[in-house]
């Protein structure tokens, strides 16, 4: 099965993915477990530290430093599925079986999305476990639902890289397209605070994501959820389209 194929070109990068977000999550909770850390939290102290805890840690870390080290494993698998057909010029031999192009294109794309999800999982599941260490209890189940803003931001990244791939038919080319727009991207709403505009980020999906998950206050980011879901479709349809229309 060529999904297998998949998994065996990206199982190298999936895996430290998943090195790299545990060994983050693992040093988040060690920091704020010490006194006078982030979260200004001491084990065993009073609770009325435990929801600013969960707040820091939920915003600030999860939808902060872990959130870069998922698009960072996203813009890496997104360039190396296809990146290893091209490389191994193995394209031509699949195209001449009795399948559609299409199903190369999704089974590879959906290989990556799924070590996205385990990824993300990994992710807000080692916050929420050393979380529920510290304070001794659940301040908000609401934290899970953390994993479908990371995703998603993790997703869009990881079709952009994907369909940059496709377009230069190359991953070394496909990464360093790929990382030049995701800098810009996060660098923009920098320049709009101190220029007076006003621009989001893929990052603003995740960080915002994850303050709705752990404050009542903050809402859901809907209209950015609906642009990266609606832009991860159409890369992926036009990477789609171009696999269809080359020529082998």
């Amino acid at each position: 099965m060529y999904f297998w194929k998949c998994w065996r070109n990206t199982r190298a990068r999936f895996g430290f993915s998943l090195i790299l977000v545990a060994m983050l999550c693992v040093l988040i909770i060690v920091i704020v477990s010490k006194m006078g850390g982030p979260a200004s939290f001491q084990k065993g102290g009073p609770l009325t530290s435990v929801p600013n805890m969960w707040a820091n840690v939920g915003r600030a870390q999860l939808g902060g430093l872990v959130s870069l080290a998922i698009l960072w494993g996203a813009l890496t698998l997104g360039v190396v599925v296809m990146g290893e057909e091209f490389r191994e010029q193995t394209l031509g031999f699949l195209f001449t079986r009795p399948r559609p192009r299409r199903y190369w294109v999704w089974t590879s794309w959906l290989t990556g999305v799924g070590e996205l999800f385990a990824v993300t999982f990994l992710a807000v599941m080692g916050i929420f476990g050393g979380l529920i260490y510290l304070s001794g209890s659940v301040y908000t189940w609401r934290l899970l639902a953390a994993v479908v803003p990371l995703w998603i931001g993790a997703i869009v990244v990881y079709t952009l890289a994907y369909f940059l791939t496709v377009v230069a038919r190359s991953s070394e080319k496909g990464v360093s397209y790929s990382l030049g727009i995701l800098l810009i991207d996060l660098l923009l709403p920098l320049a709009g605070y101190y220029w007076h505009f006003q621009v989001s980020s893929v990052l603003d999906l995740m960080h915002d994501g994850c303050g709705w998950a752990v404050g009542p206050a903050s809402a859901f980011p809907w209209r950015l959820f609906i642009i990266c879901a609606a832009l991860s479709g159409a890369l992926l349809l036009g990477a789609q389209v171009l696999t269809e229309r080359r020529d082998e």
